[in-house]
């Protein structure tokens, strides 16, 4: 403070103080994590990636269930989605995830490797190993079912 004719007063400094540079710095931050999150939101949960490891997931689930029950389920597929149903035709009750046919989304296809459709899952393991392909584009996946667990892998040109 200075006191010049008896008046006191401050000195304006020019510039940005210490909390402006920490409000821009925080919104600049904030906007970063936006985009970072919104890049490639229109694709994700749609990449050849997830559909393989759902349906690992999801024959894995058909293999519990077969265990508890001791029911069989059948796996039909085709390129374009799967289902789960009981060989007598009774739905899958008590299992939403298995419920209802999936179908792929655009440009991921499902093929069975030396597995034809349907394959049964039997409650005494009598089944064959089954494995299945998934592709989009250049990405390919592999599923392996040994009636009990479901793995999937990517599929790189070193396995081929």
């Amino acid at each position: 403070m200075i006191s010049v004719g008896g008046q006191v007063g401050r000195i304006r400094r020019e510039g940005m103080t210490l909390v402006e540079i920490l409000v821009v710095l925080a919104i600049v931050g904030v906007m970063a994590g936006v985009v970072t999150l919104g890049v490639g939101a229109a694709d994700r949960g749609m990449g050849v990636e997830t559909e393989a490891n759902r349906l690992a997931d999801r024959l894995t689930l058909a293999a519990d269930d077969v265990l508890v029950t001791r029911r069989p389920l059948t796996l039909a597929f085709d390129g374009e989605g799967y289902g789960f149903v009981r060989p007598d035709g009774q739905p899958t009750e008590g299992l939403e995830a298995l419920a209802d046919r999936h179908a792929l989304p655009p440009g991921v296809t499902l093929i069975g490797l030396d597995t034809a459709s349907p394959v049964t899952i039997d409650p005494d393991g009598a089944q064959p190993i089954a494995s299945f392909g998934l592709a989009k584009g250049d990405q390919r996946w592999r599923v392996e079912f040994d009636g009990l667990n479901a793995v999937a892998r990517p599929v790189t040109d070193e396995a081929t």
